[in-house]
């Protein structure tokens, strides 16, 4: 767990590397070619305070190293150790095609001074960098950049290369650094320590130095870094890029990648080549682009005949999709997509009140759960927990290069989408565990106690999750559950999301629902899940919500008292809260609350409330479960709604739970439908309404007042909805 006190040792960053060398000499020697062999001997051949100071080099982004910032104190005469590195070869001093890269690293206050060694008639101190950038490039040579003062000062770093392909062989990517071992050792990064042995993620070095390309292209690619010789590559097409070698599935898919989003890119610049990229993709968004492009431009016969090809053969459920609906579009002149049509078809259609516009799942869950329902929002959490727990030990513990190093958190098979290729058989026996809902309850309860909190890049842990999987697995169809987790196996990343937005259970029947507002459609990827679950033999419906002013929607009006006016320092000292239905206010709750905190005299003159009053109160942890409770399914109304939901969340937090609600301001809604008014405070509200204030600044009092005054406000409403628009 974090710990705020956790401290790192002095030489931390030097553990850190050692254990990078360490995996790689014990357990990925085949993947390291002569150059990678020698770098590490090198490495391993410093002396200790050296190799401190090379890992304070490598922690440094940038390539170019300036002296005079290289002092550590744990480290014995720094400048010595930065010498014998430039001995070895880690460090070389500027070469003339470093000096454009350089430049642009620089200071304005260097820039100025190198400008000034030849041009100081020319400087300006008051102009940008920028300007002063383009001075220094069109007045100064490389020579006079590189026998300037300045360039002795520094080194650059001649490893990189090697170095960022080590760091790949250990993390898995080509973008992660040392920083993760620091979060680690502080408890902010939880790794796979308990159960995790260390493997090569590749069987060869032909095939780690394919997937280290192509990973590298991908980023160079998504940050726009790439250069001139990258650019002459690309002009050559398909053919100049290496293809991913047999059985190394994580290549090709980044090769596939690759050349979709330099296919995309290339679209607006050379339309021949980014069809060709688009076309030699495998990857379903690429075939597509290709052939919705392809058809743009009048390639009719074609399109279709790769349409029909599609549909005879693949396998994979999205292409497919969008192959059959494309084809009956454009061939057959069907005017809506099969997408619209789903939604037409397969969904039912519920009113809720307007005000749960920007939380509509909130909206549509509180709506089921007043007429008595079991409603849990899942998304894509509940399969994708089910698949984790339930395939836990093949996932994770029975393959030896599952993973590879405890900072992996998706297991190899998942990644490469090969899980059910490769352990068929296992997924096959796990499976006979839904035999009876208890069998699987007690499997899965059994996993999740063993493995509780550990990283595993499939879902989040959560405290309620045996328990939402057991309300699914006693009303759910066995058979379907085991039909969708074997289809899951052999296409996880295919099925991994798209899952409805609600779990619920009425009357013994269990269902799920897609919410879906007016204006919103249903993703491909959507499309594809929910498909996938009907034909499993799960019962799955598209909730299309429309808005109205509900006059039997619950509201709960909040009014808190505080110790002063920012929730960071300052704490509740009362609470109070009317519910409100149909005009009517039909309960009421109110409580002092210790706040743990002096309460000052200007608060106390304000409210009345002072320190021997909430001396004995409860504390808020105290009486979170009854106010919870009691407003429960209801809108959050206050004055200034911000200040009393603020507060309230923060206690919340306290306590670590959390505090989500739709809400509705009083101020606000006031503006809106009485505008002209000189003040909107409640006091002023108060006293234009002729609405009962008698006790100020208690909590119940201002709740009460702040309710006629919601009651003022829906009454317009329903007067004039089309103020609300």
């Amino acid at each position: 767990m974090h710990s705020k006190n956790k401290t790192l040792p002095e030489k931390y960053y030097l553990e850190h590397f050692n254990e990078i060398i360490h995996f790689l000499t014990h357990e990925c020697l085949h993947l390291l070619d002569e150059g990678n062999k020698n770098f590490v001997r090198s490495y391993q051949e410093l002396p200790h305070d050296t190799q401190c100071m090379f890992v304070r080099v490598v922690n440094r982004q940038s390539r170019f190293i300036k002296l005079d910032k290289m002092i550590y104190r744990e480290i014995d005469d720094c400048p010595r150790q930065l010498q014998k590195l430039a001995d070895k070869g880690f460090l070389v001093t500027l070469h003339p095609n470093d000096i454009k890269d350089w430049l642009q690293e620089l200071t304005k206050e260097q820039l100025i001074d190198l400008l000034t060694l030849h041009h100081s008639d020319l400087v300006k101190k008051s102009a940008s960098k920028m300007k002063i950038l383009e001075q220094v490039k069109q007045l100064c040579s490389v020579n006079q950049c590189l026998t300037s003062e300045l360039a002795d000062q520094f080194l650059v770093k001649d490893f990189d290369a090697n170095l960022a392909y080590l760091l790949f062989l250990f993390f898995g990517d080509s973008t992660s650094g040392l920083s993760k071992f620091s979060m680690r050792d502080l408890g902010v990064l939880r790794t796979r320590t308990k159960d995790t042995k260390a493997s090569a993620r590749f069987e060869s070095l032909q095939q780690a130095r394919s997937v280290f390309y192509y990973s590298v292209k991908i980023e160079k690619l998504k940050r726009n870094e790439l250069d001139f010789k990258e650019y002459a590559l690309q002009s050559e097409g398909v053919a100049a890029y290496p293809v991913a070698p047999d059985n190394c599935l994580q290549s090709a898919k980044l090769r596939d990648n690759y050349f979709y989003l330099l296919g995309k890119q290339l679209l607006g610049i050379h339309l021949p080549l980014a069809l060709e990229y688009l076309s030699a993709s495998s990857y379903h968004k690429a075939q597509e682009k290709w052939l919705r492009e392809l058809y743009k431009i009048g390639e009719k016969v074609k399109v279709k005949a790769e349409l029909e090809r599609i549909i005879d053969n693949s396998l994979d459920d999205a292409l497919l999709l969008f192959a059959e609906d494309f084809y009956q579009r454009k061939y057959h002149q069907s005017k809506v997509s099969k997408l619209t049509q789903k939604l037409r078809e397969d969904s039912i259609n519920l009113v809720i009140d307007e005000l749960y516009k920007d939380q509509v799942e909130i909206g549509v869950k509180e709506y089921y759960q007043r007429q008595g329902a079991i409603v849990f929002r899942t998304e894509n959490r509940l399969f994708n927990a089910l698949f984790g727990l339930t395939f836990w030990q093949e996932l994770f513990n029975a393959q030896a290069d599952s993973i590879a190093t405890e900072f992996d958190r998706r297991p190899r098979v998942v990644k490469e989408n090969s899980f059910y290729q490769e352990l068929g058989e296992a997924v096959e026996e796990r499976l006979l565990i839904f035999s009876t809902p208890q069998r699987a309850i007690v499997y899965l309860t059994k996993i999740a106690t063993q493995y509780y909190g550990q990283p595993n890049g499939i879902f989040r842990w959560n405290s309620k999750i045996i328990q939402i999987l057991s309300l699914f697995l006693n009303t759910a169809p066995l058979d379907a559950v085991v039909m969708h987790l074997r289809a899951m196996a052999k296409n996880y990343q295919g099925l991994k999301d798209g899952y409805p937005d609600l779990m619920i259970v009425e009357n013994g029947n269990l269902r799920f629902e897609e919410v879906k507002a007016p204006g919103d459609s249903i993703r491909p990827n959507q499309f594809v899940t929910i498909n996938a679950l009907q034909t499993a033999g799960f019962d799955v419906q598209i909730c299309r919500v429309n808005w109205i002013v509900d006059p039997m929607q619950p509201y709960v009006v909040v009014d808190i008292e505080t110790t002063g006016g920012k929730h960071p320092q300052h704490r509740i000292t009362e609470i109070a809260a009317v519910k409100v239905v149909n005009g009517e206010v039909v309960d009421t709750w109110t409580s002092l609350v210790n706040p743990e905190r002096h309460i000052s005299k200007f608060i106390t003159k304000l409210t009345g409330i002072n320190n021997s009053m909430v001396k004995g109160a409860p504390l808020f942890c105290e009486v979170a479960d009854t106010f919870t409770k009691f407003i429960q399914g209801c809108i959050f109304v206050a004055h200034n709604v911000n200040f009393d939901y603020g507060f309230i969340k923060q206690e919340y937090q306290r306590i670590d739970r959390k505090f989500s609600m739709p809400k509705l301001c009083t101020v606000r809604e006031s503006r809106k439908y009485f505008p002209g008014l000189k003040s909107y405070s409640l006091a002023n509200l108060c006293q234009h309404f002729d609405i009962p204030l008698i006790n100020h600044h208690r909590a119940l009092c201002d709740a009460q007042a702040t309710a006629h005054i919601l009651n003022l406000v829906n009454e317009c409403k329903y007067e004039y909805p089309q103020a609300d628009t």
